[in-house]
């Protein structure tokens, strides 16, 4: 032990003796014994409430992404039952004009069309606006890309080449008359060199068209051709998957085929034209002509 721990000691012993001294000569005899922390006796002290556990709520598992359903295989051409469109179709909000109004309005809206000259590239180079042409209550409305060169001298659609294909279609074909359905275009002002639609000038034309629709509002519409498609389905599919089977255009059930000017290049595919017109005509309850009623 060390010299300062020794002394400390000492000092400890000979303070406790003089308080011993002190409490004895004050009559002190004993000293108390502090309190024991006792263990608690059960039947001395009040029962304690219960402390009931707090729960634990179970961790949540981590969300899963639910998984998105199989596409169904394509069905076959069902022409009579008009399944639900690839896509979403959102249907007219203008309540139905009436029969004895639409041409006062379709005229007006052709000398809207007449004046247009939003796409200055095609209003400097046609001859004249092609609007469309055709009955204002026809149940069935041909709806195409653009005017060809015919068509712009002319003013009339599908009236060239392609257009004298579209007739046999709609006479021989679907024994309908022309001029009992409608037929119109997504542009109406032919493209320089018959190219291709432009998608600024789809959207500038595209309202003309959609007022023609809620005007004369037919039950089918028969869509031709890839661009006019892609415009009035919003979609990027090649036409040989968007074909042989119905879809909807602002709640109009549509089919979807190759256009005339397509099937003079390619004769093969009148074949698939003509099982898109049969699925059309079924829907609209038309026999193929000279075919005796069963």
């Amino acid at each position: 032990m060390s010299d300062e721990t020794e002394l400390a000691h000492s000092t400890l012993i000979r303070e406790v003796r003089q308080r011993l001294e002190a409490l004895s000569r004050a009559g002190v005899d004993r000293i108390p014994r502090p309190p024991a922390v006792a263990r608690a006796r059960p039947h001395l002290e009040p029962p304690q409430a219960a402390v009931e556990p707090t729960p634990i709520a179970p961790t949540p598992e981590p969300t899963r992404p639910t998984p998105r359903p199989k596409p169904a295989p394509t069905p076959e051409p069902v022409a009579v039952a008009l399944p639900g469109s690839l896509f979403g179709s959102q249907a007219i909000d203008e309540p139905p004009v009436p029969p004895e109004d639409r041409p006062a309005l379709l005229e007006a809206l052709r000398l809207e069309v007449a004046s247009c000259n939003l796409c200055p590239a095609l209003a400097s180079t046609r001859t004249q606006t092609v609007f469309g042409e055709g009955s204002p209550a026809a149940p069935l409305m041909f709806i195409g890309e653009a005017p060809g060169q015919v068509e712009d001298e002319t003013g009339r659609p599908f009236v060239g080449p392609a257009g004298r294909l579209l007739t046999d279609m709609i006479t021989k074909g679907m024994g309908l008359k022309r001029e009992e359905v409608y037929i119109a275009n997504i542009l109406k002002s032919r493209p320089p060199n018959n190219r291709d639609p432009l998608p600024d000038e789809v959207g500038h034309c595209l309202p003309y068209l959609e007022r023609q629709i809620a005007i004369i509002r037919p039950r089918f519409l028969c869509i031709l051709g890839k661009p006019a498609a892609h415009a009035l389905l919003e979609t990027a599919l090649p036409l040989g998957k968007l074909r042989g089977r119905w879809h909807r255009y602002r709640g109009i059930p549509a089919v979807v085929t190759w256009h005339p000017a397509y099937l003079l290049r390619n004769p093969a595919a009148k074949k698939d034209t003509w099982q898109d017109l049969q699925m059309l005509m079924n829907a609209m309850g038309l026999k193929v002509p000279g075919r005796k009623p069963e």
